[in-house]
């Protein structure tokens, strides 16, 4: 049987493969695509809540994605045997031009410009659980970029 103690493990791993190079959309790196957007819409960060999908300008370009993040964080909790009953909000904030923070950066402009991922779950008891990320990131460009093979 699950225990609700087992968020801690869920929010550092989910938050993690929302941070990682791997974690890509439409075969490029997710990351990259939001840095663009909100680099696009003059916004220095995105947030995107895992439950429900909201709808907005800023919003509508990202629906396929957040419900892409939604169904991840489902299997993840159903591969724990944990009810999503048992979280009452899920929501993944993309800060970026960041200060540079050692423990999540990297000290080289080359690599773009530093960013952080924040992802904050709450149980149905009310316990907050949150982690944090981050790392350094250019916006999206195809031109610069190798597509994921499949697409």
């Amino acid at each position: 049987m699950a225990r609700r103690s087992e968020f801690k493990g869920v929010v550092r791993n989910f938050a993690h493969m929302l941070n990682n190079r791997n974690n890509d959309h439409l075969g490029y790196w997710t990351t990259g695509q939001l840095c663009l957007l909100a680099q696009q819409q003059n916004i220095s960060s995105i947030s995107i809540n895992l439950l429900e999908i909201e709808h907005n300008s800023v919003k509508n370009h990202l629906e396929p994605l957040a419900k892409s993040m939604r169904k991840s964080l489902i299997n993840m909790l159903n591969s724990h045997k944990i009810p999503s009953s048992w979280l009452t909000s899920a929501t993944v904030t993309f800060s970026f031009n960041e200060h540079y923070q050692k423990q999540y950066h990297y000290w080289r402009s080359a690599l773009g410009a530093p960013y952080l991922v924040t992802l904050e779950m709450t149980s149905d008891l009310g316990k907050v659980y949150k982690q944090k990320f981050g790392g350094n990131v250019n916006p999206h460009d195809p031109l610069k970029e190798q597509r994921r093979a499949g697409f």
